[in-house]
Order: C-alpha cells, then sequence, then structure tokens
C-alpha cells in the first residue's frame, strides 16, 4: 500500500500547489509561464529501452489534414472559443437549454483549453485526474495539456488549426478542439477533436442521448509539464466524464503513448485507439449508458451471429452499451438514411431492435435491456444494400475489322429491368442524341454477370462518335456514358494484342471524386478486377471483357456504402494475367 500513498500525496500537494497558485497568478502572465516551465522535470534517456507496442505505433507528426472525419466537422458557423493560448478557458457561458449531469443541473458553462467542459468555475488545470474526482463536473473528450500558442491566429483562416471552436444551438453545444499542439508550444503532433451535449433531442447523437465525443487523428497525450516526452509517457490524458462528487463518473480510459492497444478504463492505452471513433452517454440520469464501438471477436468471439448476418460485412458496426448499475435501461444510437437491422444480445440470445428493420435517418431503439453491475451488452447493426434495376461494371467501344463501331456493356445484376437502348451523337450532347435502337435490347433480369453488345455500322471513317447506354426501368431510366471513339481506316486491328492492367488515376483519390482503372484485354481473354481492403476483405469487383476497359470506382463498395480512407489493392484476374497494385483513398 505504500506505493499508493505516495501517489495519492503527490495528487494531493499537487491540487494544493495548483490552488494556491490559482490564487496569486492567471495563465498568460509572465509570473504563470515561468511557474509553469520550472514543472517541466529533466529526463535522462534510458538507453536500449524497447517499446512493447511498437508493432502497432504511428508515432510521427501529422503534416497532412485528417483522414478521419468528426462526427458534425468544423465549418464556417463556428466561433472562435479563444485566442491562442496555454491553459487558458472562455468566460462563463449561458446555455440555451437546461443540461442534465447525473441528476445535478446547468444553464452555464465554461470551455477550457485542455480539452474539457466544465460547470461550476473556469478550469486551467493542464495535468489530468482519473475520475471520479472531488469537484470539478466536467465533460472530458480528452482532459490533457493543450497548447494553441504555435497554432491559428488569423480570424479568417480556419484552415491553419490549432484553435478551439464552439457553436451553440437551441437544443445542443458543439466545441471542437481542431489540430491542436500540446505543451510547451508543440506542433509536431496535433489532436483534433470534439465534444458535443443536448438537452436528449440532437438526433446527431442518437435522441435521448445527451454526450457524445468524436474523434479525428489523434497523435498525442502528455504536455512536457506533466512529465510528457515528446508528447508521450508521464500523467495519462483522461477521456472520461466527471459528476464531481467522488462517486458518480464514466471513464472510457487514459492514454499515456503511441499506438492502438486499448486496456481498459484505468489502464494506460494508446492515443491511436481513439482514431475515428464516436462515443454516446445518456447523463439525464444518476447512472449513464455509455455507448463506444469496439468488434466483433473481442465482444462476442465464440458466439453465432443473428441468421444470415455477415458481422465481417464492410457496412456492420459493433458496439458495447456500459451501465454501472443494475437495472433495465434503454440503449440507443443515430444511424443515417437506410434500412437498418440491429440486435443485442444479452441472456444468451439475440433480441431484434424496437423496430425492426429500422427506416432511418434517425435513432436504432433497444429498449428494457438488462444490466448487470459494470456490465457490458454487445450490440450490432448493419444497413441492408437497396435492391437496384441494374448494376453496371462497363461499357466500352470498340472498332471491327469492318471498320464499325462495338459497343459491350457488362451487367452484374439486373432486377425488374425491362432492357436497353443505345444512342449515338457526333458531339458529346446527350439531349441531341439519336436513339439508334429503335427495339429494346431485352433484360436478362439474373442475378449472374451478363455480357451486352451490338454493332453500329452507320458510322464513317475519321468522325468521332460519342454513345450513351440507357436501362429503362418500369417508370424510370438511368443514362451510362458517354463513350467516345474515332473511327480509323488505316487501323482495322482493333483488339489488344496483349492484356494489360495500366495504374488508376487518379491515385491516390477522394472517394466521391473516384479514380478510373484503364484495363486492355486480348481477344478470346477476359476475367475481373477485384478491390480489396487491408483485410483481404473484397470490397468490389467488375467484370472486363476483349477491348479497352475503363472501371470506374467511385469509392464505394458492392453494397453502395462509401469506403472509408485507408489503403486498397486491385487485382485483374484474367486466363492470361494475374496482376495487383495498390490505391490510396483519402479525406
Amino acid at each position: 500500500m505504500k506505493p499508493i500513498k505516495v501517489i495519492l500525496l503527490f495528487v494531493v500537494l499537487n491540487l494544493m500547489a495548483f490552488t494556491m497558485l490559482s490564487a496569486s497568478i492567471k495563465p498568460g502572465s509572465p509570473e504563470y509561464d515561468a511557474w509553469k516551465i520550472d514543472q517541466i522535470k529533466p529526463h535522462t534517456p534510458t538507453l536500449g529501452q524497447s517499446n512493447p507496442i511498437a508493432s502497432n505505433s504511428k508515432a510521427q507528426s501529422n503534416s497532412a489534414r485528417d483522414p478521419y472525419n468528426l462526427l458534425i466537422p468544423l465549418d464556417g458557423s463556428f466561433t472562435l472559443a479563444m485566442t491562442p493560448n496555454d491553459d487558458g478557458y472562455t468566460e462563463e457561458l449561458t446555455l440555451p437549454f437546461t443540461y442534465s449531469l447525473y441528476g445535478e443541473t446547468y444553464d452555464t458553462f465554461f470551455i477550457n483549453n485542455n480539452g474539457n467542459v466544465s460547470f461550476v468555475e473556469g478550469l486551467y488545470q493542464y495535468t489530468p485526474w482519473a475520475f471520479p474526482f472531488d469537484g470539478y463536473p466536467m465533460l472530458a473528450p480528452f482532459f490533457a495539456d493543450v497548447d494553441t500558442r504555435d497554432g491559428y491566429n488569423d480570424a479568417k483562416s480556419r484552415d491553419s488549426g490549432g484553435a478551439v471552436w464552439y457553436k451553440m444551438e437551441p437544443n445542443r453545444v458543439i466545441v471542437i478542439w481542431d489540430h491542436v499542439g500540446y505543451y510547451g508550444q508543440h506542433i509536431d503532433k496535433l489532436n483534433t477533436f470534439e465534444l458535443i451535449f443536448s438537452d436528449g433531442t440532437d438526433p446527431t447523437i442518437g435522441l435521448g442521448n445527451t454526450v457524445a465525443f468524436s474523434y479525428a487523428d489523434m497523435s498525442w497525450t502528455t504536455g512536457d509539464a506533466s512529465d510528457g516526452i515528446d508528447g508521450f509517457g508521464g500523467t495519462p490524458a483522461t477521456v472520461g466524464i466527471n459528476k464531481g462528487d467522488e462517486v458518480t463518473y464514466t471513464q472510457i480510459g487514459r492514454f499515456d503513448h503511441p499506438g492502438i492497444d486499448f486496456n481498459g478504463p484505468d489502464l494506460p492505452s494508446g492515443v491511436d485507439w481513439l482514431d475515428g471513433q464516436v462515443f454516446y452517454f445518456d447523463t439525464g440520469a444518476v447512472a449513464t449508458v455509455s455507448v463506444y464501438p469496439t468488434t466483433y471477436d473481442t465482444a462476442l468471439s465464440g458466439i453465432e451471429p443473428p441468421a444470415g448476418f455477415d458481422p465481417y460485412a464492410p457496412d456492420t458496426y459493433v458496439y458495447y452499451a456500459d451501465y454501472p448499475a443494475v437495472g433495465l435501461k434503454t440503449v440507443q444510437i443515430p444511424v443515417g438514411p437506410g434500412l437498418w437491422k440491429g440486435w443485442i444480445y444479452y441472456n444468451a440470445a439475440w433480441h431484434e431492435a424496437d423496430d425492426f428493420p429500422y427506416n432511418g435517418p434517425g435513432t436504432l431503439v433497444f429498449s428494457n435491456v438488462p444490466f448487470g453491475a459494470k456490465s457490458l451488452v454487445p450490440f450490432l447493426f448493419t444497413l441492408e444494400a437497396p435492391t437496384l434495376p441494374v448494376e453496371l461494371s462497363s461499357f466500352t467501344a470498340t472498332q471491327t475489322a469492318q471498320n464499325t463501331v462495338k459497343l459491350t456493356w457488362i451487367s452484374e445484376s439486373e432486377t425488374g429491368l425491362m432492357g436497353y437502348r443505345i444512342y449515338r451523337n457526333l458531339e458529346n450532347a446527350q439531349h441531341s442524341a439519336m436513339m439508334i435502337t429503335p427495339i429494346m435490347i431485352d433484360a436478362t433480369n439474373t442475378s449472374s454477370t451478363h455480357i451486352y453488345s451490338i454493332t453500329d455500322a452507320e458510322v464513317e471513317v475519321d468522325n468521332t462518335y460519342w454513345y450513351w447506354l440507357e436501362s429503362v426501368d418500369f417508370g424510370s431510366s438511368e443514362f451510362y456514358g458517354p463513350v467516345s471513339y474515332l473511327v480509323e481506316g488505316d487501323t482495322p486491328a482493333l483488339t489488344p494484342e496483349q492484356t494489360v492492367m495500366k495504374n488508376a488515376y487518379p491515385n491516390p483519390f477522394k472517394a466521391l471524386s473516384g479514380t478510373t482503372i484503364e484495363v486492355d484485354v486480348k481477344d478470346n481473354d477476359g476475367g475481373s478486377i477485384a478491390i480489396y481492403n487491408l483485410a483481404g476483405q473484397e470490397v468490389k469487383s467488375f467484370s472486363v471483357s476483349p477491348g479497352n476497359n475503363n472501371i470506374n470506382w467511385d469509392g464505394k463498395d458492392s453494397r453502395g456504402k462509401t469506403c472509408a480512407t485507408g489503403v486498397y489493392f486491385y487485382k485483374l484476374s484474367t486466363n492470361s494475367l494475374n496482376q495487383t497494385r495498390k490505391m490510396l483513398i483519402v479525406k
């Protein structure tokens, strides 16, 4: 017990020193800066010391913007909370609603530079405490020694980062620590994170939930005056909620090193585990239901998923619900547009969401969930893929030996489709194109790949033609293209002599803008291009046929969900060639 007593004594003395200091000098003054510099302890490097989590580490400077999005992104509607500072806080701000924190209600709040919001007074404590802690009720998405003095300094240049922003709306407050550095004035590593708190009526965080923590890229944990070295070590950063009665709290974790390891709420974890995460809380009652992401293997290893459900599909989400007491509670989480199915696991069985399936956007709700003391209840949900009349993988034009144009398109699946029409023009203008298929080409309406082709003989040498493909459904239609072709009389051999896959362009690319993979396929050859994520899971595939194939990938998987940023592989598989290359989706 002696080491514990020493640690507790250190915390008490540290708090006493901080309290006495606060009565005499304030952050930003020369006296305060000099005092804080004195808190930096000299460090002697330990030669030959190994890092046990080096394989998971990404301790590096983040000179680019984040590959992850906040739940509510920063835009021009936010207000600068504080000018560049160390350990500062705002004046007392009036809430547009009454906020409930474990039974205590508040009408005002303070935004503190050091990664938290407090309700009784502004707080410039820079070395974080573990929760629960007596006094200082707070919401702490990342309680650590934030230093913005070398960051943002221009009210018209939000992209420069290094600042704290906020926005108040009738039912919620949003605070963003945007690309902030750590004490003293270090910007080699930056953190971006967000706090949203509301009266429980904000559908963005789920109706009934009152708090959300959201994270973009997180790269440091500790300032120099908290015994940190190069942004790590020393006193861990704290992520959680504190009522201030030394009893009621929620602590997601403490973080003091790089890496993706998570070691529970009390032991130090790797800060990179927070990247891209969102946590939801309901603080309206005396105890709170906390919701945070996990994986199927972590939460449900050895348990069969619901019938027909793929727990590893890219549109599947697995979460824990945590409640620190015994009782029946409601678990809820916000979802976007589309048809959602949700299940929660307790009493050794799966239970469907209240509305099953649920038509979003809105809040997915699980009622009367039984919790034991400090129990974790896993739940999962998935976005059902919409049924599309047709999914096309390519639409190409080639020239035949007879100087005609052969148009080929490949459908991966068809449902309830009437057929196809082809249109042609001498310029890139669909509105004035002429239909060249007076009789509609019937669809096969099959779930397997089907190749269609027609030949346009009404073309002349040395002319360029544009073509559009129309897929016709009952009551609607969709156009694809155009593809263009220059008919040349001196080159009758039109199919490639060998199969070649060219580099994707652009690469890297943004998911919404897409990329193109050009593949030349020789006669009597054919196959497919498949796209895989880093885990080796196929996210999308396309068929290729003889001729010039331009595969346009919009960054979505086979179910229409936008893929996450990161590294992907595209692999060509034909009778004559197997080749794999790498591409990158960026924010």
